[in-house]
């Protein structure tokens, strides 16, 4: 009845509401999640050139990708000189790569409109084996600003997993950064969803109050590791908001010649779901290859208006039927998922190879009063999903639902059902309260 309508409406808003109360380190960025463009998903460690970044540069110019709110265009691992630091202690970008150097390169990426991005480790080395920044954090922020960086992502290869040492080696080059009064976007990479809530165990005040985001699992390289990663976001949202967002990796297309590669539509439903999830949205496909489905993907104003919303609610499953496991065996399967992909050929049980049969609704509030919801469904075959604005929403009388993937709105309902492709289909909609038609 109208009693447990409002009931069902007060308790979603009571549940959403310690999110709005995560606040966001304070360098004024990240106001919204962050988008652009990051190397790693698409070429790795093959071809990190100042002539393909001015590419890809180039090739966002041509495809207005700035109107739609990507701004960074970030450079991730391999691009120093191996050999080591100069005489002065600081990072030298490998001379065949980077001939001119990084500053021409940040000068010509904004001169374009966009802002530069690059890529360290808190540890000794990067993944790839690179020059790292333990121990050189104040003269690589220094160096990072020198050379017009906007926005630093820090790995945590070849480094402490001991909690305590771990934030505070973040929390170093959170203070750097902030020391050279040039406003950096700092993203953390530490692939562990325990870096978004405070531990007072050890005096950290969480992933919000460290850097503007934080990743909370491993590598997404694939549809089963990108539901490892959803699995594990989906218990975090209370620690995001406006300045500090949980990041469950970066965005895998469907276009060919990239690294990582899903089906083109997992890589619609992956989209769908970050931006339900309040997630950066950091392209990962090949602008200068990239089909027409993946574009249309990525350029859907509505969808990133889902994502940019100025409430900054990480979206929730009120609708699951998969696994509740605990965050503890979720973060073991990812490990051995990614160790999988390190040492190619480890056997792992068929039981982690198997995404479970099961489908979500995820909800996320809006600042204009519109619910979005994802429907995703992860088994092998299609599946009727429908969702009753009443119980799940709280919504007394009928809502309007537009379909912001078909660009298709219905006639106002108490509820709405759907028949969702198996294999990660989805749909992503816009529920308006109000309406008789």
């Amino acid at each position: 009845g109208i009693l447990e309508r409002r009931t069902m409406a007060l308790r979603l808003l009571l549940l959403f509401a310690v999110a709005a109360c995560a606040s966001g380190l304070e360098n004024g960025l990240g106001r919204t999640p962050a988008m652009g463009y990051n190397t790693w998903n698409d070429l790795r460690c093959n071809g990190i050139t100042s002539a393909n970044v001015r590419a890809i540069v180039d090739k966002m110019v041509e495809l207005g990708l700035g109107e739609y709110g990507y701004e960074y265009v970030n450079i991730d691992d391999c691009w120093s000189d191996k050999k080591g630091r100069d005489e002065k202690g600081r990072l030298v970008p490998a001379p065949s790569q980077f001939p001119e150097g990084m500053k021409a390169l940040s000068d010509y990426v904004h001169s374009k409109g966009f802002k530069f991005g690059m890529y360290t480790d808190r540890g000794d080395r990067t993944c790839a084996g690179y020059p790292a920044s333990r121990g050189y954090e104040m003269i690589d922020a220094a160096t990072f600003a020198d050379w017009g960086v906007d926005y630093l992502k820090e790995d945590s290869c070849y480094a402490t997993s001991v909690k305590a040492e771990a934030f505070y080696e973040y929390s170093l080059m959170r203070d750097a950064l902030n020391a050279t009064n040039r406003p950096i976007y700092f993203s953390m990479c530490g692939w562990n969803p325990w870096y978004a809530p405070p531990n007072d165990d050890v005096h950290y005040k969480g992933g919000a109050a460290t850097g503007n985001s934080w990743r909370i699992a491993g590598d997404a390289t694939d549809w089963l590791s990108t539901f490892n990663n959803i699995q594990i976001n989906s218990k975090l949202s209370a620690y995001a908001g406006p300045g500090g967002w949980n990041d469950p990796d970066m965005l895998i297309g469907s276009s060919p010649g990239t690294a990582s590669v899903l089906l083109p539509h997992q890589a619609r439903t992956m989209f769908s779901l970050w931006c339900v999830m309040a997630a950066p949205l950091l392209i990962g496909s090949k602008l200068t290859n990239m089909t027409a489905f993946d574009l249309e993907t990525y350029t859907n104003k509505d969808a990133i208006l889902v994502d940019q919303d100025p409430l900054g609610i990480q979206g929730r499953p009120v609708v699951d039927t998969c696994p509740q496991e605990k965050l503890s065996v979720l973060v073991a399967k990812g490990r051995r998922l990614m160790a999988r992909r390190s040492k190619k050929g480890l056997f792992l049980d068929p039981a982690l190879e198997t995404i479970p049969d099961c489908h979500q609704v995820w909800v996320k509030p809006l600042q204009s009063g519109a619910t979005a919801i994802a429907l995703v469904n992860y088994g092998v075959n299609a599946t009727r999903m429908r969702v009753d604005f009443g119980t799940v929403l709280g919504i007394e009388g009928k809502a309007h639902v537009k379909d912001l993937w078909l660009k298709r709105t219905f006639p106002a309902s108490h509820s709405y059902a759907e028949l969702v492709a198996g294999n990660g289909g989805g749909s992503l909609l816009l529920v308006t309260p109000g309406g008789t038609g």
